[in-house]
C-alpha cells in the first residue's frame, strides 16, 4: 500500500468515527429534549371563535398534543366535560380550552322560560329561599269599589315556582334625601310559557308581590287548591 492509499484509508476512518460523534450527539440532544419535555397528553384547542354564553361544539375544536408537565389541570381534555357548559365570554379561535373558559348552561326544561323579578326582601321570605326550592309566588291588590269602599283581593298568580337564581338584596333610596326606603330582592324562576307571561303582567299590576315557602323538603310541587280571596272594606 502506497502512502497515498494509507491517506485514503486514514481519512475514511476518520470520516466514520466523525459520523459516529455526529450521530451519537443527536441521540444525546433527541434524549435531553424528550426527557425535559416528558410525556404528551391530548388536549382541546379552539379551531374557530366562540360567542359569549353559547355551546361549544366539537367542530369549533381540534385535538393536539402537548407536553404533559406544561399541561395544567384545569385543560380541557375530554369532549365530555363540556357537556351542559357554554362559553363564560368571548373564546378566541386558537385559545386551549381551559375549565375557567366554560359556565353552566341553562337548565331550562323544553317549553320553559327564565325571568325575574323584583320583590320586596321583607315580604319575600329573604334569606330562607335557596335556588332549586319550588315556591308558590302570590299577589296582592287593591281597587276602589266608589264611594268610600275599597276592595282588596290576594291570589296565588302561579303555583310551584322553581327558584334558579337569587341575587343579591339591593337597596332603595329616596331620590330626593337619599334614605334607604326599602330593600329588594331579585329572583329568577323557571316558568312554563303561559306562567312567565301571567307573572309578567300581574308584576306591573300588584300592590305587592310575595313568596310563600312549600312545606315539607321545600324542593317538590304540592297538590292544594288555593281560589283568589278577596274582601270589600271601608276605604282608610
Amino acid at each position: 500500500m502506497n502512502p497515498r492509499q494509507r491517506r485514503g484509508v486514514l481519512l475514511m476512518i476518520l470520516a466514520a468515527l466523525g459520523a459516529v460523534v455526529v450521530f451519537t450527539g443527536i441521540l444525546s440532544y433527541v434524549g435531553s429534549v424528550r426527557a425535559e419535555v416528558g410525556v404528551k397528553t391530548e388536549v382541546l384547542r379552539l379551531r374557530t371563535p366562540v360567542a359569549a354564553f353559547t355551546r361549544v361544539a366539537p367542530e369549533n375544536l381540534e385535538h393536539v398534543w402537548v407536553p404533559k408537565k406544561w399541561s395544567p389541570n384545569t385543560m380541557i381534555t375530554d369532549l365530555s366535560q363540556l357537556d351542559g357548559k357554554v362559553a363564560a365570554a368571548d373564546l378566541p379561535a386558537g385559545a386551549f380550552l381551559q375549565t375557567g373558559m366554560l359556565a353552566p348552561g341553562p337548565t331550562l326544561q323544553t317549553g320553559q322560560r327564565e325571568i325575574s323579578i323584583t320583590i320586596d326582601a321583607e315580604t319575600g321570605v329573604a334569606g330562607r329561599v335557596r335556588k332549586g326550592m319550588h315556591v308558590d309566588i302570590y299577589a296582592t291588590y287593591q281597587k276602589n269599589q266608589g264611594g268610600n269602599n275599597q276592595q282588596s283581593c290576594a291570589a296565588r298568580i302561579v303555583k310551584s315556582a322553581l327558584v334558579t337564581q337569587i341575587d343579591q338584596v339591593t337597596d332603595v333610596r329616596n331620590e330626593k334625601n337619599n334614605t334607604v326606603t326599602d330593600k329588594q330582592l331579585p329572583i329568577t324562576f323557571a316558568l312554563s310559557a303561559s306562567d312567565s307571561l301571567k307573572l309578567a303582567r300581574e308584576e306591573s299590576f300588584a300592590t305587592k308581590i310575595r313568596l310563600a315557602l312549600i312545606g315539607g323538603s321545600g324542593s317538590t310541587p304540592d297538590g292544594v287548591s288555593m281560589p283568589p280571596v278577596c274582601e270589600t272594606i271601608p276605604a282608610r
